[in-house]
Parts: structure tokens; sequence; C-alpha cells
């Protein structure tokens, strides 16, 4: 075999003596071999492999110098459609089932009958699941959403979002804005159950309670700084927010001016609200809890601290909501992840 000398024998010994890697460093000794002399038979014997692999090794050598001996493994695979079919397969995809695929939910079996009959592309059922994860797609629960919900007024109101904090701002030129977002989740003793690890072919069984105690979390949460401040209480109307209000209100620094972000229901729009001075509130969108992430921090704390549970009475759900709140809601670094509200254009005061 013939090998170009882009570097003296001497020096491909001394790579192949400080190789660390044991795979590149027999590609040197092939190259070594070959360069001494060995036919592509003798070469395959001495390093036990094959005769076409050593020939490849010189001649990537040949071809691109010690470059050429990297390994390739692991290199992107082409995808089996062109960037058009792509783009249309995630059209396709993304507009979910039509009345002709007769079907909820676009399921594995269903994708692998579009690509069949659309798209011409014959794949397995596993082929399929490679295929949809290489277009950046996976199986997700959807987030409900209300029928009522107003695409155009979320979209108008996310557009308006940057003046409307400007306006506030212009409002206490001496005080820096803190955006936060508010909500109230109801916890109690009809409970539901989260996924567990459990052996495969098994049915494992988790505790759901039916009973009907039940209590309200209220909180807010500033996305920015992971500040968060909760209210628990028995009941919920506008004296109980009021309250939830003032407690607020006192943990804002003097230096700052709380913008506080909720839904439109009866206790926050009722004429005995008393919003405090320190504190701005505006009403999000009819229907449109995906706007508010602290909608996020509800089912943290229901997957990760409530569910698979069961609760005596009154005092062991309060006690239950105290402890989880501590544990999730006191930990700053942990709010801001899952109370990040990316879908904003300006939900800090940078």
């Amino acid at each position: 075999m013939e090998v170009k000398g882009h570097l003296p024998q001497a020096e491909l010994k001394r790579l192949e003596r400080v190789e660390k890697d044991a795979d590149r460093a027999k590609r040197l000794r092939i190259v070594i071999l070959a360069q001494e002399g060995w036919t592509a038979p003798a070469v395959a014997m001495a390093v036990g492999l094959s005769r076409r692999i050593c020939q490849r090794w010189v001649r990537r050598y040949n071809e691109q110098g010690l470059a050429g001996l990297n390994d390739r493994r692991g290199r992107e695979e082409r995808l089996p459609l062109t960037p058009q079919q792509q783009d249309e397969v995630r059209q396709r995809l993304d507009a979910g089932p039509t009345a002709e695929d007769d079907v909820c939910s676009l399921r594995g079996k269903d994708v692998q009958r579009i690509l069949a009959q659309e798209f011409h592309l014959l794949r397995s059922l596993a082929g399929v699941y490679h295929l949809l994860h290489r277009l950046g797609y996976s199986y997700l629960r959807p987030r409900p959403r209300h029928r009522k919900a107003d695409p155009e007024k979320q979209t108008e109101f996310l557009r308006q979002w940057p003046e409307r904090v400007q306006a506030i701002a212009a409002a206490y030129p001496t005080k820096r804005l803190r955006i936060y977002f508010q909500d109230e989740s109801r916890f109690g003793q009809q409970g539901t159950t989260t996924n567990v690890w459990a052996r495969t072919g098994s049915r494992p069984t988790a505790i759901r309670q039916t009973e009907y105690e039940y209590l309200w979390v209220l909180g807010a949460v500033c996305p920015e700084t992971g500040h968060a401040e909760g209210l628990l209480s028995p009941q919920l109307n506008a004296k109980i927010v009021n309250e939830f209000l003032a407690q607020f209100a006192r943990t804002i620094p003097s230096g700052e001016h709380a913008v506080m972000l909720w839904d439109g229901a009866g206790f926050h729009i009722s004429r005995q609200l008393r919003v405090p001075d320190n504190v701005t509130v505006v009403t999000l969108p009819a229907y449109s809890p995906e706007l508010n992430p602290i909608e996020n921090l509800w089912h943290y704390l229901k997957s990760h601290c409530w569910r698979n549970r069961a609760y005596d009475n009154y005092d062991a759900l309060e006690q239950a909501a105290v402890d989880a709140w501590t544990k999730v809601a006191l930990d700053a670094e942990l709010m801001k992840t899952v109370c990040a509200a990316t879908h904003l254009d300006r939900a800090t005061s940078n």
C-alpha cells in the first residue's frame, strides 16, 4: 500500500506511543506498517482487522493526513426526507388529526400510515418514533385550554405588554418595578395520582382520596427574583384576597413597586377589593391560564408533594400545604425556573 509522506515515520511512531485512544493508536500502526512496505493482508493480520478496513484507513490518511484517522462515528445521519418534506411533515403533525384520520390524537401507528400514504415513506414503528425524535417531536400531554379562550386577545395582550410596563414605570419613576404573577389553587382530599417507577408489566397502586375537606392556597411569585408569598385559607372571597394583598405589600421593599398579573375572577374585580399603594394589578385575558406561569407552581406542588397521599382532616391538609410551600416556594432559584415567564417580552424590571 502506498503511503503519502505527510509525516516522517519517526513522528508517526512517536504519536503512536503517546496516543491514549487505543483505536487511534491502531490506525497509526496501520499507517506505519504500510509505510514500511507491508502488504494489506499482512497489516490486517498484524492488527486484527480486515484488509478492506486497513486499506480504508491508509486511504483516509493519504487524503487528509492525521485528520483522516479521526473517528467518524456519531456523524449526524441524514433524514430520509428532503428539507421541504420535513417542513410538510411538521405542518401535518402540528395541524393535528383531520376528519379523515378518524382519531382524537395522532399516535405512532397513525404517523406511520401518514408517512406511507402522503409521503410514500415506509418505516417500521420503531423507525417512525426515531424519525419523530429527529424532527424535534416528543409525545407530550397537552395543557388544557378553555374552549372560550381568544388567541387574538392573548396575542394583543402580549403585544401591548411592553407599553403597559413602561406606562407603570413612568407613574412610579423613583421605584424599581418587580413583576409578579398571582393565582389561587384548591388543595384537599379529592386526591390525584401521579406516575411511579414500577416493574414492567405490573400495575402499581397508589392512594387516591375521595373525601371533601379542602383549603385554598393563594400565591404570588416574581420570576425575576424568585420571591414568593403565600396564604392559606379555608375559604376564598374578596376579603381573603384583600388580606393576602396587605400581607404581600408588606414584603415589598420601599424602593420597589410590584406589578401583579392575575386572572379576572370575581374576587379580583370586586368593588370590595383594596389594592395597596405599592401594588398595581393587571388583569390577564379571559380563559388564559397559559399566560400565568404560577400555574406551573400548582402543577409542581401537586405532582411532587401532594399526589398519591391521603389526609385525615383539615389540620393535616394545612400542615402538608405549609411543608410543601416551605420546601418548594421558598426556594428562590427553583421558583425562577418553575415560574419562568418566557412568553412575555418583559417579565422583569431590567
